[in-house]
This record gives C-alpha cells, sequence and structure tokens, in this order.
C-alpha cells in the first residue's frame, strides 16, 4: 500500500515537472514564430474631421485579426477551454495610454462632449470630476476607454477641440512575451491536470485520492489565474486609457456686470450702524454696573489719603519759612 502510494505522488512529480519543462519550450518557440512589430499607423494630422469618422476609417485599416467573440470573453486568439488554450495570432499586444492637458472654452461641454466621442465608439468614461475654478468657471478631469484602433484618432480629436494643447505624453507597454508564456504555461498546465485526473480515477484509498485531489485542485487554482492573467492582458491591450485635464481658458470666459445692489448696501450699512450703537449701549452697561461701583469702592480711599498728605504738606510749608526768616 505505502509502495503503491509513493508511486502515485513519484509519477505525479514526474508530470509536473514534464509540464514546466514543456512551458519554458513552448514558449521560446512561440515568440520565436512572431514577426517584427508593425509600424505604428500615420498620426492623421487633419483636425477638421469629426471623431466617429477617424475611429470608422481607422479600425478599417489596423490589421485587427480577433473575432467578435474573442473581444467579447476579452480574449485574443486565446480559448478559455481547457486543452486548446494558445491559437496563433499576428498582431502584437501594446497596452498604450495618454495623459492630455488641455485648455477649453467650456470645461462642463468638453467633458460632456469627449464622454459622447467615447462611448459613441466602443468605450466608456472610467471616472469624472469636476472642479471650481473661480466664480464662473471651473476646472475637469476625466479618463475613458477607447478602442485600441482609434487610439490615434481620439488624441487628434482631443486636441482639434481645444484652445491649446498645454500637455502630451503617450506611452506603450509591449506584453505579447508575458502573454505568449502564460498561454504556453497554461496549455502544458491543463495537459497536466488531465493526466493527474487519470490518476484520480485509479485511486484506491482514500487517502491517495485526497492526495492527488489536493495536487489537482492547486493546478485548478493556477489554471484559473492565468486565464485571468491572459483575458487583463488581452483586454488592457484592446482598449486604450487616456487620461485628460481641462482648464478654461480666461480670455473665453464670458464677462459679467456686477451684482451691486444699493438696496443690499443700505442694508449693511444699518446693520453696521445697530451694531455700533448696541457697542455702545453696552459699553454704557459695563460702566455703570461694573466699572462705576469699583471706581468708587478703590478710588473715594486713595482720594482721602492722598487729600490728607497734601494737606499736611502744605501745612509744613509755612512754618519752615518763618522759621529760616528769624533765623536771618
Amino acid at each position: 500500500m505505502i509502495r503503491k502510494k509513493i508511486l502515485v505522488i513519484s509519477a505525479i512529480f514526474f508530470l509536473l515537472l514534464l509540464a514546466a519543462c514543456g512551458a519554458a519550450a513552448t514558449s521560446e518557440d512561440s515568440m520565436a514564430s512572431f514577426s517584427e512589430p508593425a509600424a505604428a499607423p500615420a498620426r492623421d494630422t487633419g483636425g477638421n474631421s469629426s471623431f466617429g469618422d477617424d475611429f470608422a476609417m481607422e479600425e478599417a485599416e489596423a490589421p485587427m485579426e480577433q473575432s467578435g467573440e474573442a473581444m467579447s470573453d476579452g480574449s485574443l486568439g486565446v480559448s478559455t477551454n481547457q486543452g486548446t488554450a494558445v491559437q496563433p495570432f499576428q498582431e502584437r499586444l501594446i497596452i498604450r495610454t495618454a495623459n492630455m492637458s488641455l485648455i477649453v472654452s467650456n470645461t462642463e461641454e468638453a467633458m460632456a462632449t469627449i464622454s459622447q466621442m467615447a462611448e459613441e465608439n466602443g468605450g466608456w468614461v472610467v471616472n469624472s470630476s469636476v472642479f471650481q475654478y473661480n466664480e464662473n468657471a471651473k476646472t475637469g478631469n476625466i479618463t475613458i476607454r477607447v478602442p485600441s484602433s482609434g487610439f490615434n484618432s481620439a488624441l487628434e480629436a482631443l486636441r482639434s477641440m481645444a484652445v491649446e494643447v498645454r500637455n502630451e505624453s503617450t506611452s506603450g507597454q509591449d506584453v505579447t512575451e508575458e502573454f505568449v508564456d502564460v498561454s504556453a504555461r497554461l496549455e502544458n498546465l491543463e495537459a497536466t491536470a488531465d493526466r493527474v485526473r487519470a490518476f484520480l480515477d485509479d485511486a484506491e484509498t482514500v487517502e491517495e485520492a485526497l492526495a492527488v485531489n489536493q495536487e489537482l485542485s492547486r493546478l485548478e487554482s493556477d489554471i484559473e489565474s492565468m486565464k485571468g492573467r491572459l483575458q487583463y492582458l488581452s483586454q488592457s491591450a484592446s482598449f486604450s486609457t487616456i487620461t485628460v485635464d481641462l482648464t478654461p481658458d480666461i480670455v473665453s470666459q464670458p464677462i459679467e456686470p456686477s451684482n451691486w445692489r444699493p438696496a443690499v448696501v443700505f442694508r449693511n450699512a444699518v446693520d453696521s450702524l445697530v451694531d455700533a450703537l448696541q457697542d455702545v449701549a453696552e459699553f454704557g452697561i459695563w460702566f455703570a454696573v461694573y466699572l462705576l461701583p469699583l471706581l468708587l469702592i478703590v478710588g473715594i480711599p486713595l482720594w482721602l489719603v492722598g487729600r490728607f498728605i497734601w494737606r499736611r504738606w502744605r501745612r509744613r510749608g509755612p512754618v519752615q519759612t518763618e522759621t529760616a526768616v528769624s533765623t536771618e
């Protein structure tokens, strides 16, 4: 019994070792079959065309080979069914992002236009926010996702709607190698899981079944994790992220007349006068109730003492004068 258990565990370990070696070899072969990345599509310099037309033209020219079903489940040439994890494809997976700072005539109108453009062309708004810039204007920030095939057209449309492009930066991350590597590992893990299931069917004791089932659970967890990673890479490459900061153009803001109202000024003046009279009345009350008694209690004794000292000093003055005259 113990010998058979050792044989089962050894067989599982051997299968896992074969799966790891096969994943590395498959990944290298898959990367070798890739062609050089295609040149980036030329940027459309015409700013008069609409956002929707630019998207349609760029999507028609882009050599995208993903089917609608692949886009719906978030995969690019990768089936989520076991046994067919990797399918050949020619497009490189590039995760493209852009950050722009634009000066616009009206922030809220610009945000509404950007949101509409993204939704009309298969994208969506990730988040947006508006802040009060001054009494008459607002600043804003909006992040959108658009199909990668219309990335350049989206940037061109954003430039055309701005009074001034203050700042713009784009970046691209090539995740093709990671995608191929994970796909190869997924294919080998699925094959290994099938073989481990066969061992589970052949298990004769509860201990053997538990050991094989534990290893099978670990493999299935790794498989689901890899499928999730492939889906994330595929979706990230299929849709580009654009973040736009919107600042209102001071020159474009309307000049509004002053809101000066004489009635309001008169009322404020009356309120100030009432406050001043209240302060005077409060001082009189405090003086009569608090300061005056305090002055009487402390001041009268001090006055009497001072008067007594003064009178004695005056009396001693003539006596000293008469003594000095008689001495002479």
